[in-house]
């Protein structure tokens, strides 16, 4: 039985981390019956040689320990490298959110103050493994993926090596093997076409061409992706369905064909295709399905391609009907690994990612940033009288008023349990209180489910705001200051939008 059978047969493996032996009983005690193996680690600094030793599942860490504080601990966790990602959640009789957030920020996952809540607490578990399957899958899938690439690339070498004897035929080989190269590599989708066409124009000599695929697989209509040297109306209208008679016929054919070459019965869609500058049909094909169509207009020479021609051409259309399925698939996987599942936000993750890089862009244009935090106000009380459903309603539909409520190029991410976090890259201080206030007043008005159990009678939002550069020059800074302006914000009676700048007043 190898290591992967043997780890998905066993029971999930929690390590626990704190100085006090009664609190290990207690855990051990309590999780057990609920079917998992608990493991202990009394002294801290231990910690990293008790991972090796037990190879856990989750970690359950106290914040308060004297030899090793759980920051510190955490700190060393998150700078081993593991095969498989090893959430934390971080157990504290403190209760001050300065705590939470630094443990946070150190690289604890989720956090539960004592004395907790079994209820709680088990849930949280299973979340917290939940997320780590779904970690571990994706990585896996993303492996997968890489591992496809290499298999391309190595057929890509193959086929070098194969073509080597047909170079006379093919005289525009090199041209091609260019194009595998440069091209078939890219994994962002749009960058990957674009490059394509751009070599297919110089291998070929066209004036114009154009790639077409289905929006979905499941899709009806074959539509332009993009196009090179084409008339905007031309592509605007341009579009095959897959049940037409063409599509058929290239079924069958398996190879690109030249509009004049098409049998007598095409003569109605060959002239309304020479009407748009068409010359040759390519099909894209992929286990003998056609996954798109590539077309190109006159050459230059004003002759008819040449059978090596629309012989390199089929290569390439098949070379690219891989690679164009590999980008999709990548950007599917890349977006869930940076998506919450529930309210389909980017999650923290992304957030991290996105803020420094934004920032980065900032000091670099001298141009402004702006940061929102924000909280769900009592969410806890709603949550707890109507049930965990209705709560995860609230979240979706306050996370629909944000994206709604945002510029395309602002960045929507769910912080963290009732918390969202909006990037305001270019925005000023003032205008992104402006834009705060109005999602406020949305979340106010908007009428959620017997919202009438909250405090305030109402479902609504408390923001924190902090700009770059007034407030903070760096991350961390800024990250601080807009959190500090929202516990300002829910400590002076929520429901309003606090800017960093006014803390001290409020304070």
């Amino acid at each position: 039985m190898n290591n992967k059978a043997v780890n998905d047969a066993r029971k999930p493996r929690i390590l626990v981390v704190d100085d006090e032996q009664s609190v290990h009983k207690l855990l051990r005690a309590y999780l057990e019956r609920h079917d998992y193996d608990v493991r202990s680690c009394l002294q801290s600094r231990e910690v990293v040689e008790k991972i090796a030793e037990h190879d856990p599942d989750l970690i359950l860490l106290d914040l308060m320990m004297p030899e090793l504080d759980g920051i510190s601990a955490t700190r060393r966790i998150r700078n081993l490298e593991l095969q498989s990602y090893l959430p934390i959640i971080v157990l504290t009789a403190k209760k001050e959110k300065w705590d939470m957030v630094t443990a946070l920020e150190a690289g604890a996952d989720d956090y539960i103050t004592k004395p907790f809540d079994f209820d709680e607490l088990l849930a949280r578990i299973k979340n917290m493994l939940r997320i780590k399957s779904l970690q571990d899958t994706l990585v896996r899938r993303t492996v997968e993926v890489d591992e496809a690439n290499q298999q391309i690339s190595r057929l890509n070498t193959v086929l070098v090596k194969t073509n080597k004897q047909l170079q006379r035929k093919l005289y525009d080989f090199h041209n091609l093997f260019e194009v595998s190269y440069r091209v078939m590599g890219q994994l962002e989708f749009h960058k990957l076409v674009r490059k394509a066409l751009v070599n297919i124009l110089g291998i070929f000599g066209t004036r114009n061409a154009v790639m077409l695929q289905g929006e979905k697989e499941s899709s009806d209509f074959f539509t332009v992706v993009d196009s090179r040297g084409m008339n905007a109306d031309v592509v605007n209208n341009l579009q095959f369905s897959r049940h037409s008679a063409l599509i058929h016929y290239l079924e069958l054919q398996k190879k690109a064909v030249q509009l004049h070459q098409l049998p007598e019965e095409f003569a109605e869609i060959a002239s309304e295709l020479k009407a748009a500058e068409i010359e040759v049909v390519a099909p894209m094909l992929s286990n003998d399905d056609i996954t798109g169509l590539v077309c190109l207009g006159a050459n230059f020479k004003g002759e008819p391609y040449s059978d090596e021609n629309l012989e390199t051409l089929g290569i390439l259309t098949n070379m690219l009907s891989v690679a164009t399925h590999n980008a999709r698939n990548y950007e599917r996987l890349r977006e869930l690994s940076y998506t919450d599942g529930m309210t389909g936000l980017h999650n923290y993750r992304f957030f991290r990612l996105r803020i420094k890089e934004e920032l980065a862009r900032a000091r670099r244009e001298s141009s402004s940033l702006s940061l929102l935090i924000m909280d769900v106000d009592h969410f806890k009380n709603y949550n707890d009288t109507l049930g965990h459903p209705a709560g995860d309603e609230v979240l979706r539909k306050v996370s629909n008023i944000l994206k709604k409520s945002v510029r395309d190029n602002d960045i929507v991410a769910r912080y963290g349990g009732e918390e969202f976090a909006v990037i305001l890259p270019r925005a000023t201080q003032s205008g992104a209180a402006a834009l705060a206030e109005r999602i406020r007043i949305k979340v106010e008005e908007a009428g959620f489910f017997r919202e009438e159990v909250q405090p305030m009678g109402k479902v609504t939002i408390s923001v924190g705001l902090a700009s770059f550069p007034q407030d903070a020059p760096a991350e961390t800074e800024l990250i601080s200051f807009a959190d500090q302006a929202l516990y300002v914000a829910k400590k002076s009676g929520r429901n309003q939008v606090v800017i960093a700048k006014d803390i001290e007043e409020l304070a």
